[in-house]
């Protein structure tokens, strides 16, 4: 039962017309992008209040996922898991424009928003107390 779900739902997806972010009556790009994240070797602590559970999933290697909303010069970090302490930074040519310290207890949402009057080439960093740490590049 659960196969056939899944698969009516695949057929669908590969099959019917997604109009997800159309871009006709604007630039012709999209305004959402994923950026690249990539780390070093040391996996980020995990924070499981207690449930180490019997699970199979796999756990992706860096649990988060930064989105750039260029319309509105912010970004969206989607923190997956529980990591505890990290420090985000953003910095422009070495020069930071922006710092903070968070404590990740549960997957959750970090709003940035950058000032509408900076472009170029930007480098999002961040790093949890444990010495793991994640980078990625983006331009506005």
């Amino acid at each position: 039962m659960k196969l056939k779900l899944i698969l009516c739902l695949l057929g669908v997806l590969l099959f019917g017309k997604v109009n997800a972010g159309s871009p006709e009556g604007n630039d012709g790009g999209f305004e959402k992008v994923l950026i690249q994240m990539t780390g070093n070797d040391v996996p980020f602590d995990i924070l499981t209040k207690g449930n180490l559970g019997d699970h199979r999933s796999v756990q992706p290697l860096i649990p988060i996922y930064v989105v750039l909303d260029s319309s509105s010069c912010s970004l969206a970090v989607y923190f997956e898991q529980a990591i505890g302490e990290v420090d985000i930074t953003i910095s422009q040519d070495g020069a930071v424009v922006y710092f903070s310290s968070e404590n990740i207890q549960d997957s959750m949402e970090k709003t940035i928003q950058l000032n509408f009057e900076v472009s170029g080439d930007f480098l999002i960093e961040i790093e949890g107390r444990n010495g793991a740490y994640v980078c990625g590049h983006f331009e506005l």
